[in-house]
């Protein structure tokens, strides 16, 4: 059991003055303070990256769940309990002519039945750069840009309906630009217009239509309760209808695990460097202690101790120096911004970065855990050498 005396004597002999012991511990507590603040901040500016892309992916393109039920209407939907919003949608390809060259390019058409754009979700990543002066249709600022259309204008439409002596017909059909808006998904914008549900629904018919939902609880809590009310409903989750993508995001985010694993590699070598240097400068104080009675048990106690305080000392720095800069980033790069359009009269671009950093505490906790029990492991490892020297040995030798 760890009694006072050696907690006293570790915590001396980590920051003593002899033979630059002291200066030693504190590069170790910086070493090991900035490695962490470093692997903090990339995690949560990658955490922030990636959150950031899948809720526009939820908010925009698949939304939380695709519904396709012959039986359920939006309002049975909405009153689940969990389920913010439902709305009908239909979604298909179409066929628009560049003003200027008339050459057609491949479009996709998308239709609610009620007004989703003013809802809080939706407005996280769309934006109206106008204001809509009806529903008849809404352009991107990017495609309006690539066809050379602007508000006002008059855009041909061509879709296929279903027609009466062949399974598909073409249908043409021009509608005014009555607004433009614009999103954080560039993908998205250069290949997605809004038309009128009504309208859209009359050309092509609504047995395509499905129900999206945005929702605020457990998903599959909502997906039983939806089967509760239809057993034989179809339903697409947004990791289902963005596999590709979300695979993508998923890979991308183990990389860069492997890369702070290499990190945590690098940490290992300056613990494993750092503890042996701890150890050797003290091998003459752990013989005298020894002669003076000192058992074996305590001695190596107060050599475990010793390296455990400087670990902690720097992890504790690192980890609260880590959390402030994160949750201050904005402010970081506003000030790096201004340090180089101080020196090299150029601004950066990341003030227009827009995402939101952050870290779970369990994370955090859990890289902290990782480093501490490293520190544990190599000082031990360490302080073994001592069992197998003779207190004189050491006196006479300084070598263990």
């Amino acid at each position: 059991m760890i009694n006072r005396f050696t907690l006293k004597t570790s915590f001396k002999y980590a920051f003593s003055k002899k033979r630059g012991q002291k200066a030693s511990s504190i590069m170790i507590t910086l070493g090991i303070a900035m490695s962490l603040i470093a692997i903090i901040i990339i995690s949560a500016v990658m955490n922030g990256l990636q959150t950031a892309q899948l809720d526009q992916l939820r908010n925009l393109e698949s939304f939380d769940l695709i519904v396709k039920s012959k039986t359920l209407e939006t309002k049975a939907l909405e009153d689940i309990n969990g389920v913010d919003c439902a709305f009908k949608y239909i979604e298909t390809n179409a066929l628009v002519q560049d003003k200027n060259s008339g050459v057609s390019l491949s479009t996709r058409v998308r239709a609610y039945d009620k007004d989703v754009f003013t809802g809080t979700r939706m407005r996280e990543s769309f934006s109206f750069l106008t204001n809509p002066k009806d529903d008849n249709l809404y352009l991107s600022y990017t495609m309006m840009n690539n066809l050379f259309y602007r508000q006002g204008d008059v855009l041909e439409i061509t879709f296929l309906k279903k027609g009466k002596t062949a399974t598909l017909v073409p249908f043409s059909e021009e509608k005014n630009v009555s607004a433009i808006f614009s999103t954080r998904m560039v993908e998205f914008s250069s290949s997605t217009l809004f038309c009128n549900y009504q309208d859209l629904s009359s050309i092509i018919g609504e047995d395509n239509a499905s129900i999206g939902l945005f929702i605020s609880t457990n998903q599959k809590d909502v997906i039983n309760q939806i089967y509760k009310l239809d057993k034989d409903a179809q339903i697409i989750t947004w990791q289902d209808y963005n596999k590709a993508l979300y695979s993508a995001l998923m890979l991308e985010k183990a990389l860069m695990y492997i890369f702070l694993a290499f990190m945590f590699l690098i940490i290992c070598v300056n613990l494993k460097n750092s503890t042996k240097r701890l150890l050797i400068n003290k091998q003459k104080e752990g013989a005298a202690l020894r002669a003076l009675g000192a058992t074996r048990k305590t001695v190596n106690s107060i050599f475990i101790m010793q390296g455990l305080f400087i670990c902690l000392i720097g992890l504790i720095l690192g980890a609260s120096l880590g959390l402030i800069l994160v949750n201050n980033l904005k402010s970081v790069f506003v000030l790096i911004d201004k340090l180089s359009l101080l020196f090299t009269k150029k601004a950066t671009v990341l003030t227009l970065i827009p995402f939101h950093a952050y870290i779970s505490i369990k994370e955090v906790a859990l890289i902290c855990t990782f480093v501490f029990a490293l520190s544990l492991l190599f000082t031990y490892v360490g302080c073994k050498k001592i069992y197998k020297s003779e207190i004189m040995e050491v006196i006479l030798n300084a070598s263990y």
